[in-house]
């Protein structure tokens, strides 16, 4: 058991949200934080399962992670603060390195994160698919939601050359983005929106508590990083 209160952060939203960016920038600015990807959880490419109609391996399917294990670390690092097990993180995320970041404001968000009382750990965790199970959403003390607007989503998902998995290597059919990204995102998602539209507002009685951020390609990055700061400041200051 670890003598600190272990405080874990959900960062999710569809691929090419910039959920991953966030997570990883942010884990960057507060070094005392652990951070975890959903991804490292993919199942072997032979148990991916393959859609009948397409006759292709679905990588958004639910199916294709192995979420007892990811929720069995999940348990274990609320309890110890550690990570059970050698994770190996693909890195498929757009290089860090093109954030010409201001210092001045690295600094005041360096600061904000030392002002977090030592005795709080945080864990981050990066993921696709984690409000789709309430189970598995039930874990966290801190659920954010990264959204991007469709045509931005598929814009940013297209440029990408593919993505490395744990056996080879996939890139997207023409249609993969369309008929099983953005499809797997809105089908485990719409239950959050009015009307069921993932473009459209959150459901007044039915936010479970999670909290929203629209990045379009127009928000700049810092942007984005001081409000995940805030809320991730805002919930260790509750857990104390």
């Amino acid at each position: 058991m670890t003598n600190r209160k272990v405080v874990l952060v959900a960062l999710s939203g569809c691929s090419s949200s910039g959920k991953t960016t966030i997570a990883k920038l942010t884990a960057g600015l507060y070094p005392d934080a652990t951070l975890i990807h959903e991804d490292d959880f993919y199942k072997h490419d032979s148990e991916v399962p393959v859609d009948p109609k397409r006759n292709i391996q679905n990588w958004d399917s639910p199916e294709a992670l192995n979420i007892l294990a990811f929720e069995r670390e999940l348990e274990i690092i609320k309890k110890t603060g550690n990570i059970s097990q050698k994770l190996i993180h693909n890195n498929n995320v757009d290089d860090m390195k093109k954030f010409q970041i201001d210092p001045m404001s690295l600094t005041k968000l360096k600061t904000k994160y030392e002002s977090i009382d030592k005795s709080i750990k945080v864990v981050l965790v990066d993921g696709f698919m984690i409000y789709n199970n309430p189970v598995l959403t039930s874990n966290f003390d801190l659920k954010l939601l990264i959204r991007a607007p469709y045509d931005v989503l598929k814009a940013r998902r297209a440029a990408r050359s593919g993505y490395q998995t744990l056996d080879s290597f996939w890139v997207d059919p023409p249609y993969y983005f369309d008929e099983f990204v953005y499809k797997s995102y809105r089908d485990a998602h719409a239950y959050l929106f009015e009307n069921d539209d993932v473009e459209g507002s959150f459901k007044p009685t039915k936010r479970f508590n999670i909290q929203l951020f629209d990045n379009s390609d127009d928000v700049p990055i810092t942007v984005a990083l001081d409000w995940v700061c805030d809320r991730i400041v805002e919930v260790c200051k509750e857990n104390k």
